[in-house]
């Protein structure tokens, strides 16, 4: 090949070589965006499930504390009980 050959196909590729550039940059800035966009839902989501998470175990320390209060009531009404019995005899 001689050297006017190789400046005809470089003339001919270079628009070429630059299009698919500018096509593959495109298509860069829209998966990058898409992904970002994506991303930011997951991450919303997840923020969600943490505060549900955090509702969740506040109402389950809340039951937990009065179910102790609960077992206080009856453990007296035990004691109460059982000292009537027991003064009977």
């Amino acid at each position: 090949m001689s050297a006017t050959e190789h400046v005809k196909w470089r003339n001919f590729l270079q628009p070429l070589v630059t299009a698919a550039i500018a096509a593959l940059s495109a298509y860069t800035a829209y998966a990058q965006r898409d992904s970002e966009e994506k991303t930011e839902a997951r991450f919303v989501a997840l923020e969600l499930r943490a505060d549900m998470t955090d509702k969740r175990s506040d109402r389950f320390g809340a039951d937990i504390d009065n179910f102790k209060v609960l077992l206080g009531d009856i453990r007296s009404d035990v004691s109460y009980i059982r000292g009537k019995l027991e003064s009977r005899k």
